[in-house]
């Protein structure tokens, strides 16, 4: 009996330790396929499942509260992560509104087209900057995201860039010219946008027009003739106009 017991004592034993060694197994196998995940996601320029789900989380938080107020713990706390685990998929805020920016832009500008060869570049310029704008006002603080972003992995507005500075010089711009084109109408766009998003309407300022008047006639004189000319406060028409100035500059 007592070796019998002695026995089973020894095989309890040994089946502790195969079990042990499987779930080790199990958790090196689980952690080098979420290596090979990431290190595939990186070089095809896409997230792994979790990464996409942090993404459109993050998005959410974003349009709720805004980017000064998104973080990653924050974040972590959405999604009932530790931040510590969180920080496995993105080491930095900044690389998140890298990914921000990439997932604001790519629904707008999946079926980016060139130039076509009758079209004129103003008006392939015009559209895919209102198309940009479009793309920002989507989200809360988006022009604040996308113009912050690095062109990797924001890979989306690096394809715009490339895309625009191409259609330029094929149209017969010199390649210098096109890209100072696409820059300063990129920026303005930018710019405009967060703007936009910041600052009050027009239509707001308006009602001030007359205190402003006395100390800053010139400006209030210039937001009378604005508001006379786009009566109904559409800011795509005061986007528009800057434009159009900017592009008619280009064509001189």
């Amino acid at each position: 009996m007592k070796v019998h017991g002695r026995r089973e004592v020894s095989f309890e034993r040994l089946e502790k330790r195969r079990q042990a060694i499987n779930e080790r197994v199990e958790y090196e196998r689980l952690r080098l396929n979420e290596q090979i995940d990431r290190k595939e996601a990186k070089l095809s320029q896409r997230l792994n499942h979790k990464q996409a789900e942090i993404v459109a989380a993050a998005l959410i938080l974003l349009d709720k509260e805004g980017l000064t107020s998104l973080s990653l713990r924050k974040l972590a706390t959405v999604l009932d992560m530790q931040a510590p685990g969180l920080y496995w998929y993105f080491k930095n805020k900044e690389m998140l509104i890298d990914y921000l920016a990439e997932e604001i832009l790519n629904k707008d500008f999946k079926d980016l087209q060139p130039r076509l060869d009758n079209e004129p570049w103003q008006d392939w310029l015009s559209a895919t900057m209102n198309r940009l704008r479009k793309a920002m006002l989507a989200h809360k603080d988006g022009a604040r995201v996308v113009a912050g972003a690095h062109l990797y992995p924001a890979v989306t507005l690096a394809k715009i860039f490339e895309l625009a500075i191409g259609s330029l010089h094929e149209a017969g711009l010199n390649i210098v010219d096109a890209r100072h084109i696409i820059m300063t109408a990129s920026t303005y766009t930018f710019g405009f946008v967060i703007e936009e998003q910041a600052s009050p309407s027009m239509e707001l300022i308006g009602g001030h027009i007359d205190d402003l008047a006395q100390d800053y006639p010139a400006t209030a004189e210039s937001i009378r003739a604005a508001l006379q000319a786009n009566p109904t406060h559409d800011n795509t028409h005061e986007f528009n106009a800057g434009l159009k100035l900017i592009i008619n500059g280009a064509k001189k």
